[in-house]
């Protein structure tokens, strides 16, 4: 008889007649042929931690010969069944190995894998307000966030490529502006998205109305959950426009609203420079005023050359909260041929 691949399986199985039994117990006695399934090293490391009782193997291989045999063939059998009882516990400790290896190497692969692929834990921030006024707090991206009493925002780290945060309550914000992470507010199943903007909203879960009043710049609204399913429509906001959904019926819709005029704080001595809550306007400032004026405001020391400014002029803004100090300046002076560097004291200008 021809022992093949189907036949050991077979054999392993329990399924062999008591001739192919002791056909296959002889072909794996020997060395070459257990590396089929075995090599040598393996084979000669392995220390199994379970040993059957020889006595128990000898009950079993006899009870299993009267269960598939004929009862003569059993007796003629009983007699020889010493000499491959010794086999049949040896089949079973390959077989034991097999499964434990295997068992082993999927166990360890699995805890390897787990273990390199666990991503570090993320922590959820809160910001609270529980005074009887309102609050500003600065987010990590520089996003200024006016915070009502009785209301709450939290997010998690900005670090996978957006910027999510989930209100309760009511909050202004100013958002930084970055092109590569969109700023998304969750708020009673509005979805609240700018790049660079000023919006409002007003979400208390027992009011009957959320609100999204867009101040500057542009924002979409979008329903998610129970507002989606309602049929509410995702909305594109223009300055000056107020987003309000019933939250008990979901009749939405878009309105006008008064835009308050940023309030002024002061005037700037040193020209046209104004400071409001948002931002230092500038009309028609001289270069060095404008920045004398950052000097002032934002806490930094820029050295320049008066005569290399050349009566240079600038109209515009820096906001609070979203213009990046060092973006603001390389834009100042690549628009006046001028070049910027930083040092330890701050910032120095030079013409190129």
């Amino acid at each position: 008889m021809q022992i093949n691949q189907k036949l050991v399986e077979k054999f392993f199985a329990g399924q062999c007649t008591a001739e192919e039994a002791r056909m296959v117990s002889k072909f794996l006695a020997e060395d070459h042929n257990r590396e089929i399934y075995l090599n040598s090293a393996e084979w000669e490391d392995f220390q199994p931690a379970e040993r059957v009782d020889k006595q128990v193997t000898d009950r079993i291989y006899v009870n299993v010969l009267d269960q598939i045999h004929h009862k003569q063939e059993a007796k003629r059998i009983r007699f020889r069944y010493l000499g491959y009882a010794a086999s049949v516990a040896l089949i079973a400790t390959l077989g034991l190995l097999i499964y434990k290896l295997s068992s082993n190497s999927v166990v360890k692969r699995q805890y390897l894998s787990a273990n390199q692929q666990r991503p570090a834990a993320r922590v959820e921030k809160f910001i609270t307000n529980t005074s009887a006024i309102k609050q500003t707090y600065t987010l990590p991206d520089g996003t200024i966030v006016e915070l009502d009493p009785r209301s709450e925002v939290s997010y998690f780290p900005f670090d996978q490529g957006k910027r999510d945060v989930n209100l309760i309550g009511q909050a202004l914000f100013r958002v930084h502006k970055d092109k590569t992470k969109p700023f998304t507010v969750f708020a009673n199943n509005l979805a609240t998205t700018a790049l660079g903007t000023v919006f409002k909203i007003t979400a208390f879960k027992k009011d009957l109305y959320t609100k999204v009043r867009l101040i500057e710049g542009k924002v979409v609204v979008k329903p998610q959950n129970k507002l989606l399913s309602a049929g509410v429509k995702t909305v594109y906001l223009l300055p000056g426009k107020v987003f309000t959904v019933n939250m008990q019926t979901y009749v939405a819709g878009v309105k006008p609203f008064n835009v308050v005029a940023p309030k002024k704080l002061e005037t700037l001595d040193l020209g046209k420079a104004t400071v409001t809550e948002a931002a230092i306007v500038f009309d028609n400032e001289p270069l060095a005023g404008v920045f004398n004026a950052l000097e002032t405001k934002l806490n930094i020391k820029i050295e320049y050359t008066t005569s290399q400014l050349n009566k240079k002029v600038f109209t515009g803004q820096y906001e609070f909260g979203r213009d990046d100090i060092d973006a603001f300046l390389n834009m100042l002076c690549s628009l006046n041929n001028l070049t910027v560097g930083q040092t330890e004291a701050g910032y120095t200008i030079k013409k190129k």
